[in-house]
């Protein structure tokens, strides 16, 4: 008497990666709450939200650049 065995065994190969690795992941739940941290402190944010403001009008400056919506060298020009 004869017994058979069946295997179903497949490849993980062929699974997607992920797309984020579990080191960015726990990286950025950190950076979330040092921010909710530092939102909760009055003192730092008065310090803070002057460079946030630089950092904000500098990149609508750049995307108007870069996207063509800002003043080129021929407009500058007339």
């Amino acid at each position: 008497m004869s017994q058979e065995v069946v295997l179903n065994i497949e490849a993980k190969g062929n699974e997607p990666e992920p797309k984020y690795k579990d080191w960015e992941i726990e990286d950025a739940a950190r950076t979330i709450m040092r921010a909710e941290e530092i939102k909760q402190d009055a003192e730092l944010m008065k310090l803070v939200a002057p460079k946030i403001q630089k950092q904000a009008v500098a990149a609508v400056n750049a995307a108007k650049v870069l996207y063509g919506k800002g003043e080129t060298d021929e407009s500058k020009s007339n």
